[in-house]
């Protein structure tokens, strides 16, 4: 067959078309980079100080809990 189709299983692949399994592995490929700058762009984000003003806020909400009823 001359044309740019081929056939694969049941299907119609197109030449220019990668196959499943070199589709799925440039996918995976992809994910894992993102992944990576993603946990990258996170990590310093988590090793950053807590703001003093939000732990002040956190204090604040500790203390409410331990009040009793009423008091507040």
């Amino acid at each position: 067959m001359a044309t740019s189709v081929q056939r694969r299983g049941w299907g119609l692949v197109r030449k220019d078309q990668k196959p499943d399994r070199e589709r799925a592995r440039a996918i995976k490929t992809r994910q894992r980079a993102i992944g990576r700058e993603l946990r990258r762009v996170y990590d310093n984000v988590a090793q950053e100080p807590v703001p003093e003003e939000f732990l002040d806020l956190l204090r604040q909400m500790d203390q409410l809990e331990k009040e009793p009823e009423g008091e507040a």
